[in-house]
């Protein structure tokens, strides 16, 4: 019996640059990509037109950070299991809603 395998019939390509890598080199603009490839899924309205898609593919062609991020800003939370931003705090409480020992051990590390 064989384990972990993969059939490749209708993909573009096998070797795949995910997570991590892939954003490191979305965020730093390599000039080298390993693979060059980007998923773009659009809203419905234009999936289904030819000529608005054509305009988002060639507007995409070559876009930076700074033209698709409105503000970025840097906050920082003095108590890390509560938060001052008001759009997070559901997201934190659901977070440690439920207490997981991994990390209330690792919550002393963080520096002030």
């Amino acid at each position: 019996m064989t384990l972990n395998t993969f059939h490749y019939a209708g993909v573009s390509s096998k070797n795949v640059t995910l997570g991590v890598p892939r954003l490191k080199e979305i965020i730093n603009v390599a000039t080298n990509i390993k693979t060059p490839s980007l998923s773009v899924y659009l809203v419905p309205e234009l999936a289904r037109d030819p000529v608005p898609a054509k305009n988002v593919q060639q507007e995409l062609a070559y876009t930076s950070l700074r033209t698709v991020t409105a503000a970025i800003e840097i906050w920082y939370d003095p108590v890390p299991t509560a938060t001052i931003i008001p759009e997070d705090e559901v997201f934190v409480e659901s977070f440690f809603a439920i207490p997981d020992e991994e990390i209330e051990a690792k919550l002393h590390l963080q520096s002030p």
